[in-house]
């Protein structure tokens, strides 16, 4: 979920992008761009905020950190975007994933990737990656990297095996969020902008 304005506090909502109270009233300002004042309950500011949020925070300094040194920093990678997966689909939905995350996940990821993988399969992504690495800090056995796979993902030996390339998989998900943005942004699509003008909210 986004940073919220504080009252007492000024706050980054995303990279360059100040939140505050000024005359009691909430306001964010995009110092990247003429220190613009955006109104935080607006659909085309909110969208923009988020924007801001997932690239500047996440997706770019992820794809930076695979063309440094790509093995080292490969575990740093698949927690963005295993947060990712799960996260842009409570936006997508218009639903928290509270007590429902895997079911999420599993349905995130169908989505990135349809009709090729298995619920069980997903699942195990799910327990020996995401789980793994934000509840034990490192993700379970039989996890593998490498950028010289063909496949963003493959399972073998029923998924307890699971062959990841963190640059296909990365620039997967940055093609689905430039895709999620443009849907956004278009005013024809109400419903898939009302879900997510209800789910984000920096107030």
């Amino acid at each position: 979920m986004p940073k919220k304005i504080r009252r007492n506090e000024d706050i980054y909502l995303a990279p360059g992008i100040l939140g505050r109270y000024e005359n009691d009233e909430p306001v964010a300002i995009d110092e990247n761009n003429g220190y613009e004042r955006l109104n935080p309950g607006n659909l085309a500011d909110k969208i923009r905020i988020y924007k801001r949020e997932v690239e500047e925070w996440f997706l770019n300094p992820a794809a930076n950190m695979l063309g440094q040194e790509s093995f080292r920093n490969s575990f740093i990678v698949l927690m963005v975007c295993m947060s990712y997966i799960e996260g842009v689909e409570q936006y997508k939905t218009g639903t928290s994933s509270n007590s429902g995350s895997k079911a999420f996940f599993v349905r995130s990821f169908k989505r990135l990737y349809p009709n090729r993988f298995q619920d069980k399969h997903i699942e195990k992504l799910y327990s020996k990656a995401r789980c793994g690495l934000f509840h034990n800090g490192m993700v379970k056995g039989g996890v593998i990297f490498n950028n010289d796979y063909n496949e963003p993902i493959e399972f073998e030996d029923d998924g307890e095996t699971i062959r990841i390339n963190p640059q296909i998989l990365l620039s997967n998900i940055k093609n689905d969020f430039e895709r999620y943005i443009n849907e956004l942004t278009n005013s024809a699509n109400a419903t898939t902008r009302g879900k997510f003008d209800r789910m984000f909210t920096v107030l």
